[in-house]
């Protein structure tokens, strides 16, 4: 019984996702399975194709169900994104497990099938972990081109296949998910659906007004059972070139530099975690809002409005006086770091790999531009700032990239020095990146010429986002240091020891740096020498300080799921207010506090008292 009850609410929570988003959704669809019968390596007669939503993506038809067998152990979600013209195979899967013997021998069976090719780049990196068969050698080139190469294997989860006219990925066989898989398809819709768009556009040569194969008839079919569907379903099947890397949306023009105020990751573009102060509203009560899914990046206040990103790939912008809901933004893809606002301009990043640029009033899409996973977006004098986190942190090179923040349009990139967990901080016209390894390196923010770079023998994995004040700049190591550099030559200026390793972001006020490590607490230290000054110990560490005057606010990590304010002076306790999740970085503005939680909730409380909100949350509806 119990088992039935968790696949009538499967079933329920497909129903949900089509209706939210406007898709179709049949409970049994048997045609499917004749599409999908040869990858998956079933009889068409025996699987079933149950629990199908189908729609429309950025204009590329999709269809997602459940492929089940006889075997309960077997069953697949698969997943098909409309191609614009129909290609031979080419099937692309990635192993980084048992390279050795299990590579050679998938390449081998490849080579043993009549018709078929085994196809390599001659990269011997990409080679090596990868296994790429096709019917077709020269398609196969042309499919793998550099841009389809890097996305993909920045989703090494993502093993795809071109056959016929569709894009086709099927997640490894197990028992029939029993819980809800909205978040799930999302990502990987939006990955496909990506990767589509930065195909080569020759592979489409001249897409005809009907693609033989394509579908075959199942668009007019699907038309004919679900007729109020036509706009949103598969009226759009067929589709002229793939769009620009920087497509214009709605024309729509964008405030230049300096024309409204601005938001970001820990206070500023210089990351330093001081607030501007500011008084308590009028009336002002505190409040909490339950978004649909896990909130794991802090939010940003702005102008009176609270802009969220949330996991379920939506950004929120909710009234920073009462919570209410103004818009939501949906990016498709999860949603992990915090959003930047800047003259009246959201940016957001997803784990698609688009940026995209957002009214901050009414959440309409200005432009947006494929940058690949990447940290929190920067913005500073007019420029747009973001950092690549490859894969393979510790082995991959990452890049940082400047871009025009009216439009998109890339001004300059550049290629770190291995890879990078971190985001940007920009000051005085200068960009500071750390990387995986705790290297730091300094360029010109407006023509990206390298300043300076600090190496680094650390091993151990660092992903701090420095921060930069008072002719400094700091940040943090996978190893528990804290280390302070000169900001125009890069000269280290003293290190200090933390009893955990040191990924929040340091805080610099009035000559002091305050940060928190993963598992000793808040550390205060002299900004001169690096002496420690005085510690709260706190066994579940502590987040990124958020500063105005001479008071702090700070989150416990991990199992703490409490929000702290503290006295800089000696760091002593105030008040603490327990969450109902692993917290974010708090965010002070206008004399609130607010924060997000790993449970969905965003809260804001007065900053002075902590003064908790009524029990009862209300449920976000946008």
């Amino acid at each position: 019984m119990s088992r039935k009850k968790d696949q009538r609410e499967h079933s329920a929570a497909r129903r949900r996702l089509a209706k939210e988003r406007r898709w179709t959704y049949t409970d049994w669809h048997p045609e499917r399975m004749q599409l999908c019968a040869g990858p998956l390596g079933v009889d068409a007669e025996k699987a079933m194709a149950l629990d199908a939503v189908s729609g429309t993506l950025d204009g590329h038809w999709f269809s997602v169900f459940d492929c089940v067998t006889d075997d309960p152990s077997a069953a697949r979600t698969v997943y098909l994104v409309q191609l614009p013209a129909v290609l031979p195979l080419v099937a692309v899967s990635r192993h980084s497990l048992a390279v050795d013997t299990m590579v050679p021998l998938l390449k081998r069976l490849v080579t043993e099938r009549p018709d078929r090719h085994l196809y390599e780049i001659g990269d011997p990196a990409y080679d090596t972990n990868h296994v790429v068969e096709s019917v077709d050698l020269e398609t196969a080139a042309r499919l793998l081109t550099p841009a389809v190469r890097e996305f993909a294997d920045d989703r090494r989860w993502l093993q795809w296949q071109v056959e016929g006219g569709y894009l086709f990925y099927a997640e490894p066989p197990g028992p029939r998910r029993e819980k809800d898989d909205t978040h799930a398809i999302l990502t990987v819709l939006r990955s496909l659906v990506d990767l589509v768009e930065i195909m080569d556009p020759v592979l489409w040569g001249e897409v005809a007004d009907t693609v033989p194969g394509v579908g075959d008839g199942h668009a007019e079919a699907e038309a004919e059972k679900n007729p109020g569907d036509a706009e949103h379903g598969m009226a759009n099947a067929v589709r002229g070139a793939v769009p620009d890397a920087v497509p214009s949306v709605g024309a729509r023009p964008v405030p230049g530099p300096g024309s409204g105020p601005s938001a970001m990751a820990h206070g500023g573009p210089a990351h330093t975690g001081v607030y501007p102060k500011g008084t308590l509203p009028s009336g002002f009560e505190a409040w909490s809002v339950r978004l649909p899914d896990a909130v794991v990046a802090a939010p940003v206040v702005c102008a009176g409005t609270v802009y969220v990103n949330c996991s379920d790939g939506r950004c929120y912008a909710l009234d920073a006086g009462t919570g209410a809901a103004r818009w939501s933004f949906d990016a498709i893809g999860a949603l992990k770091e915090t959003p930047a606002v800047a003259d009246g301009t959201v940016y957001v990043v997803g784990e698609s790999g688009v940026l995209h640029a957002v009214g901050a009033v009414d959440g309409q899409e200005h432009w947006r531009q494929r940058v690949g996973h990447s940290g929190a977006p920067v913005v500073a004098d007019g420029l747009l700032y973001v950092v690549h986190h490859p894969a393979n942190l510790l082995r991959d090179s990452s890049r940082i990239r400047a871009l025009d923040a009216a439009t998109g349009e890339e001004r300059w990139e550049r290629r770190l020095p291995d890879g990078s967990a971190a985001a940007a901080a920009v000051s005085d016209g200068r960009v500071y990146v750390q990387g995986a390894r705790a290297q730091l390196t300094a360029f010109d923010a407006v023509t990206g010429e390298e300043l300076w770079h600090q190496g680094s023998t650390v091993s151990q994995l660092s992903c701090c986002t420095p921060s930069v004040g008072g002719g400094m700049v700091c940040a943090g190591t996978g190893a528990g240091r804290l280390y302070a550099y000169d900001a125009v030559t890069g000269e280290q200026l003293w290190g200090a020891q933390a009893a955990g390793v040191v990924d929040s972001t340091p805080a610099l006020a009035e000559g002091l740096v305050f940060v928190g490590d993963s598992h000793g607490g808040v550390y205060a230290v002299d900004g001169s020498d690096g002496g420690l000054l005085w510690h709260l110990p706190n066994r579940y560490g502590a987040s990124s300080p958020a500063i105005c005057g001479s008071s702090g606010w700070f989150v416990g990590t991990k199992y703490g799921r409490g929000l702290f304010k503290i006295g800089l002076s000696a760091g002593a306790v105030l008040w603490r207010h327990a969450l109902d999740g692993r917290g974010t970085g708090p965010v002070y503005a206008d004399g609130v506090v607010y924060v997000g939680t790993h449970a969905g909730t965003v809260l804001a409380v007065d900053a002075e008292t902590g003064r908790k909100p009524p029990r009862a949350r209300r449920k976000m509806r946008v």
